[in-house]
């Protein structure tokens, strides 16, 4: 029986919406943490003092809320979360920064162009600046970039199928090529997102053109988002769909659809960098949030709330592929290969 989603549009409306929320106990109620570095437990008293710490992030509302629980254990501060997508975020903290009135300490938001205005502006400090005690110790130092920003989550694009048409879990992106699949592949067009477009750009040098041809041979539907096609592999119109992204999959399990994603290799996809306000209200918090989301334990945590790949998973980084521009020409050879 094909599944019929009661509530798409909510679906939907819930990815775009942006949504607040407060999360954690009191100041005071996690556990008193003590370690050895003086430097890191004077940044720990000194956080503690502070009590609270607000935070703007593009993941999920339930990821920001469960790493910031974990943080109001360890630490015993207090943790408001606003959960925006990447637009509205950038427009908000701008203008709240501009009007000299921020209120996040901290963001986790898509690395893009927005940091360096950010830092024109004086609106944030880099981690590099930002005199944390051992925080780039054991740090991936590739994923800071050259202004200073620390990349804190991998995103990674994901193969989405019916697991009522799939016995078995596809275990390579050839599997968008095979025949059995012809007529049931939903994808996205390949401009309609600069990642998308990098995705397959790195198709293409793994695999070869030929990949892309033998895909078009099988008459994918090509629709204008992620949610459109997973939602369509959730109502039984497609058996595979493309890009994958985990949260839309796992809003639509939890209202019974037959559908799953699976992380395959190599892969890429957005890298959400994080942020610390140089008008902070609370820095020390602010800094202590960033001693926690990039170091193992937290990033870790992050990872498995929200499906991305943490920085010390060094099997799934080999295989990501960082971001970048894909020139016009490339972009042409991909819709070429497509038919489109």
């Amino acid at each position: 029986m094909k599944f019929r989603l009661a509530s798409t549009i909510v679906v939907a409306v819930g990815l775009i919406a942006a949504t607040g929320c407060a999360s954690g106990g009191g100041a005071g109620e996690g556990t008193a943490t003590e370690v050895d570095d003086p430097e890191l437990q004077t940044l720990i008293d000194s956080a503690r003092e502070e009590g609270s710490l607000t935070v703007y992030g593009i993941p999920e509302e339930a990821v920001q809320r469960a790493v910031a629980d974990e943080f109001t254990a360890k630490y015993g501060i207090d943790v408001t979360i606003l959960r925006l997508v990447s637009a509205d975020l950038s427009q908000r903290y701008a203008a709240e920064a501009s009007a000299g009135s921020t209120e996040a300490d901290a963001i986790l938001l898509t690395y893009s162009p927005f940091f360096e205005e950010a830092y024109a502006e004086g609106w944030l400090t880099p981690i590099t600046e930002a005199d944390i005690p051992g925080v780039m110790d054991e740090f991936p130092e590739d994923f800071v970039q050259d202004d200073g920003t620390p990349i804190a989550s991998l995103v990674p694009t994901e193969m989405v199928y019916n697991t009522d048409e799939v016995a078995e879990e596809p275990t390579s992106w050839e599997a968008y090529a095979d025949p059995n699949y012809q007529g049931k592949v939903l994808m996205t067009e390949p401009a309609s997102s600069p990642a998308n477009l990098t995705f397959w750009s790195l198709m293409i040098d793994e695999y070869g053109e030929g990949l892309l041809e033998d895909i078009a041979a099988n008459e994918p539907t090509w629709m204008n988002s992620a949610v459109n096609t997973t939602q369509g592999v959730a109502a039984g119109e497609g058996v595979l769909a493309h890009p994958g992204v985990r949260a839309i999959v796992e809003n639509l399990k939890a209202e019974g659809a037959p559908v799953e994603s699976v992380a395959l290799l190599p892969t890429t996809g957005p890298e959400i960098a994080l942020g610390l306000s140089a008008d902070s209200p609370h820095p020390n918090a602010a800094k202590l949030f960033a001693h926690y989301i990039l170091g193992q334990e937290g990033n870790d945590y992050l990872s498995e709330q929200s499906g991305a790949i943490s920085l010390y998973d060094t099997e799934r980084v080999s295989g990501w592929h960082r971001p970048g521009p894909v020139g016009d020409d490339v972009a042409a050879k991909i819709n070429e290969l497509f038919g489109l």
